[in-house]
């Protein structure tokens, strides 16, 4: 047997390694109300998108309906590469059970279908595309929640890596969070930066090439 062959045999068939990328784009309204008044004028850093975009990374954005509203040129432009699809994230932050973080409670299965439905509208509107995906907001949900989201048409999908780049100015412990339960399959859950994840771009720029030399390649949720 040739010398390659008998090597092939002894390490077995190259099994293809996967990573998901995906974004979530947050907007409340508390956040809406400081763009409106000019305290914060972008909610993402574009470099995030930038580098996503020169480096031909697939990547998912899981996009509040608000954020989409405050920022329709920025999704029109993100949607022209076809790398990138959006899905849903709700519409304004609101959590879906009490006790979330800091957030806002619908408390009627209506005002969460409401948001929902809003949220896939406005996607449609600005990107062309029809979510499939649906995140929850602080990933606060309820078996009741659950099914009510499944029941509309959609497939949960939190992320099984959770980045805490959220308020983290710490790229080292946000890298570290990443690898230490990455694997093939993993879904990563990060922000677009701004003022809520001001690391994500380093992260990026750290966390992509390693992916790349350990033999993963990025897709996207769609």
């Amino acid at each position: 047997m040739p010398p390659h062959l008998a090597m092939a045999k002894f390490i077995g068939p190259i099994i293809p390694k996967t990573i998901y990328l995906t974004f979530d784009a947050d907007m409340s309204q508390g956040m809406e109300a400081k763009v409106k008044t000019g305290q914060v004028k972008f909610w993402y850093d574009a470099g995030v998108f930038d580098f996503l975009i020169q480096n031909q990374i697939p990547a998912s954005f899981f996009v509040s309906g608000l954020f989409a509203e405050s920022y329709p040129d920025l999704m029109k432009n993100l949607s022209s590469n076809k790398n990138f699809s959006f899905q849903n994230h709700s519409y304004d932050e609101s959590s879906f059970t009490p006790h979330c973080y800091w957030l806002r409670t619908l408390t009627t299965d209506q005002e969460k279908i409401d948001q929902i439905n809003k949220t896939q509208e406005v996607i449609r509107k600005f990107t062309g595309q029809t979510p499939t995906f649906f995140r929850f907001p602080g990933i606060c949900r309820s078996p009741h929640d659950d099914q009510l989201v499944k029941n509309l048409g959609f497939t949960i999908d939190n992320g099984d890596v959770i980045s805490a780049d959220a308020f983290n100015s710490n790229t080292d412990r946000i890298e570290r969070n990443i690898f230490r339960k990455a694997k093939s399959g993993s879904v990563i859950l990060m922000h677009i930066g701004g003022p809520n994840a001001p690391k994500d771009l380093e992260v990026l720029r750290a966390i992509v090439p390693k992916f790349q030399d350990l033999g993963y390649t990025f897709e996207v949720k769609s």
